[in-house]
């Protein structure tokens, strides 16, 4: 068994290597893993993909950790994706980290809980232009996910968010699309939306909880859209929109959203814009070019993802459903008794 660190230096204020390095050789050296430890660092963009594919096309077990922020973690999950001999996990040292807030973040820094941590199958989406594991968005808020780099290293998280909302409310926002829900046969919409998000998992944008009942391995996906707003609607919805408040406890449209939003559950989900002006995408926070035509479909179970026994260990973590978590607490504790990941 490998275990291949893939450390980008330029993901979120600073170059968090200085402190990462030391701190795997120790985790390594403590579990009598040195040798079986790589630290690689990224030099470009895209850099994150080609080493992970490297090392996945090998055909060998391998553990794949993305250091950085999300959008590292996006692109080493292209290359895990579908791959039995591969576990990805994360660690975050980005400006977002929305992918490890759907379990908590606390032992996702702790290198010796990584290194120890239990491969667990998430769902994840496909795309014409790649996997997404946790937040598909293809309207306002893939605009603001465009502008937000310019902001990253001044205002980190949610707040560069919100500096890109603010830049973006001065553009012109919304589009007019029909949405195709589980194919032919199924729900097709046709109307103009300011939001549009496809959600296998619950944060994007630094912290905003769109889905606060997705589950990552339930099978399902959750559809979120929001009509068209005026400028003065939508700020005045957005603090409660961050917070998840837009989705009641049991589910349903909280009574302050009902006359903007509409919520619906699908496994797959085609866009097709109406407007003449092309979309911008944006999986797990990355942008891809713009287009006029989206289909997001969900593969089951299609990631192994690596996740510290802790988050498992005490019960059900927030994002698994009941039945895979009641299988890995088992893993885990048969996984302490053997001694994995030595």
């Amino acid at each position: 068994m490998e275990y291949v660190f893939i450390l980008n230096p330029t993901a979120g204020r600073t170059d968090a290597g200085a402190q990462l390095v030391p701190r795997i050789g120790a985790a390594a050296a403590a579990l009598g893993l040195t040798g079986q430890v790589r630290i690689l660092r990224t030099e470009y963009a895209g850099h994150a993909r080609e080493l992970a594919r490297q090392y996945a096309a090998a055909g060998t077990p391998v553990r794949l950790y993305a250091c950085g922020g999300d959008g590292t973690f996006n692109e080493v999950l292209q290359a895990a994706v579908g791959q039995s001999h591969v576990a990805l996990g994360c660690v975050p040292c980005g400006s977002g980290n929305d992918y490890v807030r759907n379990f908590g973040t606390a032992d996702f820094l702790d290198i010796a809980a990584q290194l120890e941590a239990v491969p667990v199958p998430l769902d994840i989406m496909d795309t014409g232009y790649g996997a997404s594991a946790d937040i598909c968005a293809a309207g306002l808020d893939a605009q603001v996910a465009w502008a937000i780099p310019r902001y990253r290293r001044i205002a980190g998280g949610s707040l560069s968010y919100t500096c890109a909302i603010v830049e973006t409310l001065f553009r012109r926002i919304g589009h007019r699309l029909r949405i195709t829900l589980d194919g032919p046969g199924g729900t097709v919409l046709e109307n103009s939306y300011t939001i549009l998000t496809v959600c296998n998992g619950q944060y994007y944008g630094g912290g905003y909880r769109a889905a606060p009942h997705a589950r990552m391995d339930d099978g399902m996906l959750e559809v979120l859209l929001v009509r068209k707003l005026t400028r003065p609607q939508l700020v005045r919805i957005l603090g409660d929109y961050k917070r998840g408040l837009h989705i009641t406890p049991a589910g349903g449209v909280a009574p302050k959203f009902k006359p903007y939003l509409e919520i619906y559950r699908a496994k797959s989900v085609d866009i097709e814009v109406l407007d003449g002006r092309p979309l911008i995408v944006t999986l797990d926070g990355e942008c891809t070019p713009c287009t006029d035509r989206l289909h997001i479909e969900l593969r089951p179970r299609a990631l192994n993802a690596l996740l510290p026994r802790t988050v498992l260990a005490g019960g059900t973590p927030a994002v698994l459903s009941q039945s895979i978590a009641a299988n890995h607490t088992a893993a885990v504790s048969a996984a302490g008794a053997a001694g994995e990941g030595n």
